[in-house]
């Protein structure tokens, strides 16, 4: 049996890292070097999610792939916002119980990791830097 290459799409299985789509879904019309990369670079069955002769098919597949992917990686970003919301709610509070405002644009900064952070402590030049692990 002969394979048409032109109708050759495969679905890679996810794997850490994995950063775009094009890494996920390999359209064999549009990129037969892809094809040949994947085969000649020693694949294994485990790496394939599925072969396709239906570019519908593989796509749906693919973007449902996909659509798991980065709703993994939202949790991080969710937090990281609820983090920051939850600091400039204790930052309302503090600067209204001091009566001090922070102008800032940008330098925002949200950790994975715990870190001791410290601030100058020039009143008089009104710039506040902050200090932490590592830096």
């Amino acid at each position: 049996m002969k394979i048409n290459t032109e109708r050759i799409y495969i679905v890679m299985q996810p794997y850490p890292g994995l950063e775009d789509f094009e890494e996920l879904f390999v359209d064999a019309e549009r990129n037969l070097t892809d094809v040949e990369d994947l085969f000649s670079g020693g694949i294994k069955a485990k790496d394939i999610y599925g072969l396709y002769t239906d570019k519908k098919s593989a796509l749906k597949d693919a973007l449902q792939l996909w659509k798991k992917i980065i709703k993994e990686k939202a949790p991080i970003d969710d937090d990281k916002k609820e983090r920051f919301r939850e600091f400039v709610t204790g930052l309302e509070k503090l600067s209204n119980t001091h009566n001090i405002a922070i102008a800032a644009v940008g330098g925002v900064y949200i950790f994975d990791e715990p870190q001791m952070i410290t601030y100058d402590e020039d009143h008089t030049s009104g710039d506040l830097v902050a200090y932490w692990d590592g830096q």
